[in-house]
């Protein structure tokens, strides 16, 4: 666990795609009250488990899109008293009894701590996006990413080379499906969606692949998500 300001932490880890390693990032906010907020958890080892206990009691566990649901039964298995917070297309690829959706309707219960928005409408993805505003930290999980390792050696490298950079894995980017206009279901509604996003005040942004920003991150947000108000 590595804290980033005061009362928030980020957990480094990595998963295969494909023939690669795919650096993600779990992130963890202790709330005014004093309970953990963890979004999108990693792996659950014996050890990470402790370090969270040594911070305090996990009470809710973010699904923030529908592409991180991996590890979700696990958290829930191993924290039976936290809640589940899920995007919409979670519950259509893992069998989960109580949980609460992260949709238009939901209503903020962290607003103390965190701002939230979502979008509904884009179902690769429809992610939930939040401020954390004691640090002034956006924490996105796919919508905004930052392909910074240098390209990997053999079948990986190939395949990076050939195939990820092309299609627009590389650097700090947009999610390359939201490039493709045919993803956006509900165009307006995703419109307002980065309208608000724009309109926060933040100094990084915690991405859930590869480096966080920590340099000119508003900046960065603003060119990215321009064309998609086109």
């Amino acid at each position: 666990m590595q804290q980033l300001g005061e009362s928030i932490w980020v957990h480094e880890d990595a998963m295969s795609l494909g023939p690669t390693r795919l650096r993600l990032r779990m992130t963890v906010v202790k709330l005014d009250g004093g309970d953990l907020w963890v979004h999108s958890p990693t792996a659950l080892t014996t050890g990470l488990k402790e370090q969270l206990q040594g911070i305090g009691s996990i009470k809710a566990i973010v699904g923030p899109n529908n592409a991180h649901n991996i590890w979700l039964s696990e958290w829930h298995t191993a924290f039976p008293d936290a809640e589940l917070y899920i995007s919409s297309g979670i519950p259509k690829k893992i069998n989960l009894a109580h949980y609460q959706l992260l949709d238009r309707s939901w209503q903020n219960i962290w607003q103390e701590d965190l701002d939230h928005e979502c979008t509904i409408g884009v179902p690769f993805f429809d992610e939930s996006v939040f401020l954390h505003r004691k640090t002034a930290s956006l924490i996105v999980t796919d919508l905004i990413q930052n392909h910074s390792d240098a390209r990997p050696s053999g079948l990986a490298g190939l395949l990076t080379r050939f195939i990820l950079e092309p299609i627009g894995f590389k650097r700090k980017c947009l999610a390359p499906p939201l490039k493709l206009g045919f993803m956006i279901k509900d165009k307006p509604q995703f419109k307002s969606f980065i309208e608000k996003l724009r309109t926060w005040e933040f100094v990084r942004i915690v991405v859930t692949h590869i480096d966080i920003i920590e340099t000119d991150a508003k900046e960065i947000f603003l060119e990215l998500t321009e064309r998609l108000l086109r």
